[in-house]
């Protein structure tokens, strides 16, 4: 139903009406009947609220009943439907209520119980509780904090004035809008939970105005929805939309998909969003894409259709912090729209939200945790939120977790246990729960950080990340304690060096450590070369890069033989070009959450940014990857015979020491260097060693001999695997 036909609420409004009625001369004046300054005198019908939780393990973290005791000062006969009781986080978060579960217990004619059950875990933190008396429309408030031995202290209840947050609250979002228990229990939306419930109540004030032959004060509602991860989806975004705006369709567009180049008319994607003509919000996703090609005639037809009736159609922007403020540089008549105090932010998951956000997952996957296991995983929760260990998990890693971790190991208990024919169905135990496979603090960095330092050589070019990283990480920091920080540089790079020295590899780590400290979303590394990225035919590159820069969104794009991009001014059929150009819209950004690292052979790479002036100022970071010596590669050599639990004797070692030495005496220009160590051991060693074994009498899985490496070393022709960059062609256009 509609929330502004709330029967009580209008009731009250109409009263208030009547009764102002004869000052009907100051109409402003109605403002004071909407102060929301606390009324701290409690009803005259209610003497005393007492609160408790369970007592049996009253100290465990689990979910449960809580009790509300309500007594009043006469002997009247409280009626089972007289109060309704509802209990919230301090940022408006819904425990319970007791419209939907609860139980009445008569103490006395004028003393009774209500026992609400929470499904949701019970945490130290601050909470309130609202009681509304539905025998005189009164609404009462008390806060009160639950302590670390789940101990209640109480606060003096106090009245709330109508048209408070807490009666719109009550009486016009919990239980009347579908949408709100989607928007009021999703991780990271206190900021929106906070606008929508003022949104409902400036529309509500606006009835009451009316009422008063008032004019309805005007509310700016477009909006700047900055996130930090994917978290937030179409059906968050529709919750909090019908709340904040009820009657307005929601037109969701994903900026990716409003320019298509492969279609006769590039623009039908758009055209076809802009369509409808009814009230709706318009809310582009991913505006990053904006930034690419088609993306100004994009912006200028949204601008358009919106102009056309500023009331009728609304805009939100809704992505990264920095990809919005890029777009809104870009393009001012965007930027137009929106005001200073319209921008809502995704804030970082709170300890409660997390410890709620497992459970529901667990709930999701029809696992039901005992009550030491409720409590187990709570505070181990809280404890990893605390070290700062949650700082990159998703939704989506809670989910994956459960998913992967804690129901497989389940189901293989429930299933022992049905077979042994018990009658009930076990509960989750502590013992499913994979404790270790949380989140250690920092852990992704230092374990990134740990592996850049197990890889053999490359001392300077650790040496310069792990200040680059160090650097980064401090600057975060600094943002997260509130201090005034300048925008972080970008991080984009170039590798240059031979094949097999490391690069790739390197930029996986690169990945994993800017994830880790929260500059990257996702952190993988998505690997492209020229023939990935260049078309054969008009608009194809185009296509190319639309898809590989929205793939690469979040993570490192990591181009090899980036130089093969670059023919030359005077090759006007080769559509390299337009690939640089589509990879400085990126390189542009302040903060782009995409990390770009050309990679190539170091003479050829200087030539091509030595060529663009524009291009080489976008990279901060040059590293060169020098080739590895013989006892470089042999330790490599080792590393990978260790990994896979096989054993050389000296005398086996020092044949490898040989061949390794032999080959680099013939080391040509593209020698693969660890890329041919690899494919030496498991093209050549490992091939001629299971030829031995087979034959022999005596079956040894283990131990590789001498001649294991000579026969390989005949066989593995080192020249067949050298590794030839590819051939600068151009396309016909």
């Amino acid at each position: 139903m509609s929330s502004f036909d709330d029967e009580e609420l209008l009731q009250k409004l109409q009263e208030l009406i009547e009764k102002n009625s004869s000052t009907e001369d100051d109409t402003d004046s109605d403002d004071e009947l909407f102060d929301d300054d606390p009324i701290t005198t409690t009803p005259q019908a209610i003497e005393t609220v007492l609160l408790s939780l369970p007592a049996d393990d009253a100290a465990a973290y689990t979910d449960g009943e809580i009790t509300v005791n309500i007594r009043t000062g006469d002997s009247t006969l409280i009626k089972e439907d007289r109060f309704t009781c509802y209990v919230y986080t301090d940022d408006y978060s819904p425990m319970c209520n007791s419209y939907v579960i609860s139980y009445f217990r008569r103490n006395a004619d004028n003393d009774v119980n209500i026992i609400i059950h929470s499904f949701r875990i019970w945490l130290p933190g601050k909470y309130f509780l609202l009681v509304r008396d539905k025998s005189n429309g009164s609404l009462l408030r008390m806060d009160f904090e639950i302590g670390q031995s789940m101990n209640i202290t109480q606060q003096p209840p106090e009245t709330r004035p109508t048209c408070s947050i807490e009666d719109i609250l009550t009486t016009s979002v919990e239980n009347a809008e579908p949408g709100w228990n989607i928007l009021s229990t999703t991780p990271g939306t206190c900021e929106l939970r906070r606008y929508a419930l003022e949104s409902r109540r400036l529309k509500i004030y606006n009835e009451f105005r009316k009422g008063l032959r008032g004019r309805e004060l005007k509310q700016n509602q477009n909006l700047l929805i900055q996130t930090t991860n994917r978290d937030w989806d179409a059906r968050i975004l529709r919750s909090f939309q019908n709340i904040v705006m009820p009657g307005y369709d929601f037109t969701q567009a994903d900026c990716n998909s409003l320019y298509n180049a492969a279609l006769q008319n590039p623009y039908e994607p758009l055209y076809e969003k802009l369509a409808n003509t009814a009230r709706q919000v318009i809310c582009l996703m991913n505006p990053g894409a904006l930034l690419n090609t088609g993306g100004k005639v994009v912006v200028r037809q949204v601008v358009e259709k919106v102009c056309e009736d500023k009331e009728k159609y609304k805009l939100w922007l809704c992505g990264g912090k920095q990809e919005i403020e890029s777009v809104l540089d870009v393009y001012p008549s965007l930027k137009d729209f929106f005001l200073s105090g319209n921008v809502l932010t995704q804030q970082p998951y709170s300890g409660f939200e997390l410890v709620q956000a497992f459970f529901k997952e667990l709930d999701n996957e029809h696992l039901d945790p005992s009550t030491p296991t409720m409590d187990a995983l709570a505070r181990a929760v809280l404890r990893h939120h605390e070290k700062g260990s949650f700082s990159t998990w998703s939704l989506s890693s809670i989910r994956r977790f459960v998913a992967e971790e804690v129901s497989p190991r389940y189901l293989r208990r429930a299933i022992d246990a049905m077979m042994s024919k018990k009658k009930t169905l076990p509960e989750l135990p502590i013992e499913d729960i994979p404790f270790t496979h949380l989140p250690n603090s920092t852990s992704e960095f230092e374990d990134s950080i740990r592996e850049l330092n197990e890889m053999v050589g490359l001392d300077n070019i650790k040496k310069s990340i792990i200040t680059m990283a160090n650097q980064s990480r401090f600057f975060m920091e600094r943002k997260k304690a509130g201090l005034r920080t300048s925008n972080i540089a970008a991080q984009h790079a170039v590798f240059t060096g031979s094949p097999g020295t490391g690069k790739t590899t390197v930029a996986r780590m690169l990945g994993k450590i800017y994830h880790s400290i929260g500059l990257l979303s996702k952190g993988d590394v998505i690997c492209a070369d020229r023939t990935r990225l260049v078309g054969r035919f008009i608009g194809e590159t185009e296509e190319n890069m639309k898809a590989i820069l929205d793939e690469a969104r979040g993570n490192v794009l990591f181009i090899d033989e980036a130089y093969t991009l670059y023919e030359g001014a005077t090759d006007r059929r080769d559509y390299g070009a337009k690939v640089i150009d589509s990879l400085l819209t990126v390189l542009s950004q302040p903060a782009p959450d995409m990390v770009i690292i050309f990679a190539g052979y170091e003479k050829e790479m200087d030539a091509m940014l030595n060529a663009n002036p524009g291009l080489m100022g976008r990279f901060p970071y040059k590293y060169h990857f020098s080739d590895y010596d013989a006892e470089q590669l042999l330790e490599i050599a080792l590393h990978l015979f260790a990994k896979d639990d096989y054993l050389l004797g000296e005398e086996a070692k020092e044949v490898l020491r040989q061949k390794i030495g032999y080959t680099l005496s013939q080391r040509t220009k593209n020698f693969g260097n660890a890329r041919w160590v690899e494919q030496f051991i498991r093209n050549g060693v490992i091939p001629a060693m299971a030829n031995r074994v087979t034959m022999d009498d005596v079956k040894d899985y283990r131990h590789i001999l001498p001649s294991d490496v000579e026969e390989g070393y005949k066989k593995f022709n080192p020249r067949m695997t050298e590794l030839l960059p590819h051939r600068q062609v151009g396309f016909n256009s």
